[in-house]
């Protein structure tokens, strides 16, 4: 398996801004430079291992979802921005969002019996 870095690094970004954390917070947390994040997150640098295990405890994530996309479960590439989109939302929009979700996800499936 060959690491994309820049995706790693976007990865990084999603998970971060979820978490309403700005890069210095982050760099704070994993005893990174800003520099450094910033690199990392526009894919400039590579991160070292221990780089990565203490931005993934930093963001309270384990250090797989940073580093690779689950072949087998297509969904999870999604879940970084999912929550991104979600993090925004009242509850009541939240709630809205995933009856429509439900409702598609319910067309689709019968248009694919059909």
């Amino acid at each position: 398996m060959i690491l994309n870095y820049k995706r790693i690094g976007q990865r990084i970004r999603v998970i971060r801004k979820a978490r309403k954390l700005t890069q210095a917070a982050l760099a704070e947390h994993a005893n990174l430079s800003v520099p450094y994040i910033s690199h990392i997150e526009n894919g400039i640098k590579q991160a070292s291992l221990q780089a990565v295990v203490n931005i993934a405890e930093a963001l309270a994530c384990t250090a797989d979802k940073l580093l690779y996309e689950d072949q087998l479960d297509r969904c999870n590439n999604w879940q970084p921005e999912l929550v991104e989109l979600l993090s925004g939302c009242t509850a009541a929009e939240q709630q809205f969002l995933l009856e429509v979700l439900i409702a598609v996800k319910h067309c689709a499936k019968t248009q694919a019996e059909g």
